[in-house]
């Protein structure tokens, strides 16, 4: 990997110097336009930044956005304070932040992000980007933005309190509004009044400081214009907050909850047809509530709507409003039935122990949902309605992904609680399909705690080898297998075994699935430069005894995982291979040094899952001389099977759903690493030669491992025969 210059721009450090008090000289008694807008453009030009960018943390939905003008027009950037961007980073950590970002053509630039702290919140971020590719700045340049940062700070404190939306609610009073908020789904301008008795006038008052528009009171008195309403989608006016009245003289009218988003405000523009938006403001409660009388006048919303709620980051249970009334809240892109199914869905998940959650369109608007159970997709439901696209928008909503998007593939998670109140996250991913349709995917991630080593279904004399080998002082220990066959599971097993009062462990996971206590858990961001590979060179740095990493991925993260082994580390990680002798061949195809990984390796344990019979319509019987001659068969030469051997299937039950198996065990094969191994991975062996050397030194294949499990009862062949490939 090319090594980063420290490139600074041409100007000399006394020229900098005198910028530097320039600029410092006209910060002192810039105006908030001066700071977001000429200011960021003067410090750029001194240091030769690409560009230089203010943002300022919104006070009532906690955004960082910054706003300036481009060939004439207005400009608006937005994210969110959490670890999706550079800025955001900053803001949710109260620390510098130092990140790399990519270009389309794939230009690596970098980021720094400084944020501005108040008196108790954070009041916005400067953000960085270096001017050359590859570069970083200079330690003098690095003084420079800082020393600015630190004076802008102070002038934006002098600014902000000079606001008349200051006096609207204390800044403690704010910061607890929007947790509030966030926990029940409703605007911080709703708990405002609600909860900390705030009238609506004051509230109003502020909300036309802050954004520079009339305050709409009462939007249930607006007539909104049906041929207007009619050019746009329920799902666009619920999710938005937007109440579109009437076109006048190229301008059309609009209510809204947030009149800052210009690309909101460009889309509601092309959509009416106009050449400008004339806006006002309002309160995201009522002028939802002024909507849905103009969508739908005749009908009310039911009184006792059981939605889920999402609840990051809060925990209230979902399907419980407790003290608001969520009838009025945009749940969804379309009604109240569509609500309903996703709920059904999701539950039905659950209760079915499904990872997975496919929901599929039909050409006829229809949905076909699978779930995947046990490893292995089976149909739940069918739908012939045109229930498409109300069930994809109302996803979105539950996962604040953008419910206009409909061209591009999005990710995005929901957080929740099951009726029975276990939380529950959900990793969600939309794909466009044809004819304008998208699939939605639904991943379960329960919130779970780590199985004992005793529970992974491993052999005795497996489990002891791997125990042997995850309590050596140094090294590195693989797992490997495809995704989905418990890598991750077996990994913590292993942790929960080793860790203790005199231990420290570190884990780098993408994301994090099972927590333990006594570990400090880390989730990577590659976004915004946390990689496994950066994530494992901070490690070192926190006098770590072993170290886990999700998984490694490229050379990067394998070379960084074989120096902290190497200087007394234990390492635990994964990879995406189909059996252990593979693995070593697949990292020395990487690049890596041969001798100091075949010093560092210590064991490979490749692994699968496969259904086990259902306990509760198991039917078991002595195998014949025939099964068990077959077993052999599968089993291979030279492998023993005991003389009598229990064989069963499951005929299908209730609590199987009919399909025989219920829950899944292991199947395992443990390399350890002898002397005579280390030679032929130090001589880049075949994986071939590898795997008999193994084999040789006493490890036992994947498909050796499933026989036996066959002849003990716990499963049948065909799963075996599914889930192993012929070696």
């Amino acid at each position: 990997m090319r090594t980063p210059t420290r490139i600074g721009s041409t100007v000399a450090s006394g020229a900098l110097e005198e910028g530097r008090k320039r600029i410092s000289s006209a910060i002192k008694d810039a105006a908030l336009d001066a700071l977001s807008e000429s200011i960021p453009l003067d410090i750029a030009k001194l240091l030769g930044a690409q560009s230089v960018r203010l943002y300022l943390r919104d006070p009532l939905t906690d955004e960082l956005y910054a706003r300036w003008t481009e060939d004439g027009k207005p400009r608006e950037l937005r994210a969110p304070s959490d670890l999706s961007s550079p800025a955001g980073y900053a803001a949710m950590t109260r620390t510098t932040s130092y990140a790399w970002t990519e270009g389309r053509a794939g230009d690596r630039r970098y980021v720094v992000a400084i944020p501005f702290a108040g008196d108790a919140d954070v009041l916005g971020v400067v953000e960085l980007v270096h001017g050359k590719v590859g570069a970083t700045l200079d330690d003098t340049r690095a003084k420079v933005l800082a020393s600015l940062a630190s004076h802008a700070s102070k002038r934006l404190q002098l600014v902000l309190r000079a606001s008349p939306h200051s006096g609207v609610a204390s800044p403690d009073a704010l910061r607890e509004a929007r947790a509030e908020a966030q926990a029940c789904g409703r605007s911080v301008e709703f708990v405002l009044m609600a909860r900390h008795g705030i009238d609506k006038a004051s509230v109003g008052r502020g909300l036309a400081d802050q954004f520079r528009c009339p305050f709409v009171a009462e939007p249930s008195k607006l007539r909104p214009s049906g041929e207007l309403l009619a050019r746009f989608t329920p799902g666009f006016l619920r999710a938005n907050a937007v109440l579109p009245v009437r076109v006048n003289g190229g301008a059309v009218e609009v209510a809204l909850a947030n009149p800052r988003n210009l690309t909101l405000l460009d889309d509601i523009v092309r959509t009416a047809g106009a050449e400008r938006v004339t806006a006002s403001v309002g309160i995201r409660e009522d002028i939802l509530e002024a909507l849905e009388r103009a969508l739908t006048p005749s009908v009310a919303p039911p009184a006792d709507d059981s939605a889920f709620v999402p609840i990051e980051p809060a925990d209230a249970p979902i399907g419980a409003a407790e003290t608001f009334d969520f009838s009025k809240i945009t749940h969804a892109g379309e009604d109240h039935a569509t609500i309903r199914l996703v709920n059904e869905i999701i539950q039905t998940a659950i209760d079915r122990g499904a990872s997975d959650v496919h929901i599929e369109p039909t050409r006829a608007g229809g949905v076909v949902v699978r779930l995947r159970v046990d490893g292995v997709l089976q149909e739940n439901r069918a739908i012939r309605e045109g229930v498409a696209r109300a069930v994809a928008s109302r996803v979105k909503i539950m996962s604040r992904l953008d419910i206009a998007e409909k061209r591009l593939p999005q990710d995005g998670k929901i957080r929740l609680r099951d009726r029975a109140g276990a939380k529950v996250d959900l990793r969600v991913a939309v794909v466009p399909t044809q004819d304008g349709y998208e699939d939605v995917v639904l991943r379960l991630l329960p919130d779970t705690q780590a199985l004992p080593l005793d529970r992974l279904a491993m052999e005795p004399e497996t489990a002891q080898r791997f125990r042997k080998a995850i309590e050596q002082p140094h090294g590195i220990v693989l797992c490997v297998g495809p995704t989905g066959s418990g890598k991750t599971t077996t990994l913590h097993a292993g942790l929960g075994h080793l860790k203790g009062p005199g231990v420290k462990i570190w884990t780098a996971e993408d994301p994090v699935e099972i927590s333990q206590e006594g570990i400090r858990q880390v989730q990577v961001h590659s976004k915004i430069g946390l990689t496994f590979a950066h994530a494992l060179r901070a490690f070192l740095r926190c006098d770590p005894d072993i170290i886990m990493i999700g998984e490694i991925r490229d050379r990067e993260t394998a070379q960084a995982a074989i120096e902290a082994s190497l200087t007394g580390h234990l390492v635990l990680s994964t990879l995406h291979t189909n059996s252990a002798a593979e693995t070593v061949t697949r990292l020395l195809e990487m690049g890596l040094d041969a001798f100091t990984f075949g010093d560092s390796l210590r064991a490979v344990l490749a692994q699968r899952l496969v259904r086990r019979v259902c306990d509760s319509c198991r039917e078991s019987h002595v195998a014949t001389s025939q099964e068990l001659d077959e077993l052999r068969i599968h089993a291979g030469d030279g492998f023993k099977l005991a003389k009598a051997a229990t064989m069963a299937h499951g005929s299908g039950c209730d609590a199987c759903f009919k399909s025989g198996y219920r829950g899944r065990l292991g199947i395992h094969e443990l390399l350890v690493v002898t002397p005579e191994l280390r030679k032929l991975i130090q001589q880049r062996a075949e994986a071939d030669r590898i795997r008999k050397a193994a084999v040789a030194a006493g490890m036992t294949l994947l498909k050796q491992d499933g026989v036996r499990k066959v002849a003990a009862g716990l499963t049948d062949l065909p799963e075996v025969i599914a889930t192993c490939i012929d070696e």
